[in-house]
């Protein structure tokens, strides 16, 4: 699928206040901002990394990469991402 603004600002809108079950809440872990970036990037169809360390995943709390939920992890990703997963492009 390819990705769709609109569908992750649709999603950001719909969770902005509120929380979706299906993610933890990170709030008391450190903070929750990357973690809702990366559902709201996910909503608009980027696609999953599965590469352990240095990917962009979740299935759980205890099984995601740093990148989805660590803010200096998920810009290294997106700056060096080349596989499948979102991407930075400099504008």
């Amino acid at each position: 699928m390819a990705y769709d603004r609109k569908r992750a600002v649709d999603y950001a809108h719909q969770w902005a206040f509120s929380r979706n079950p299906r993610y933890l809440d990170f709030s008391k872990l450190g903070g929750d901002c990357t973690n809702f970036i990366s559902q709201a990037l996910h909503a608009g169809g980027a696609s999953m990394n599965y590469r352990k360390t240095f990917g962009w995943y979740y299935n759980s709390a205890g099984d995601r990469a740093p990148a989805w939920t660590g803010a200096q992890f998920l810009y290294n990703f997106l700056i060096a991402n080349q596989g499948p997963g979102p991407y930075a492009v400099e504008t």
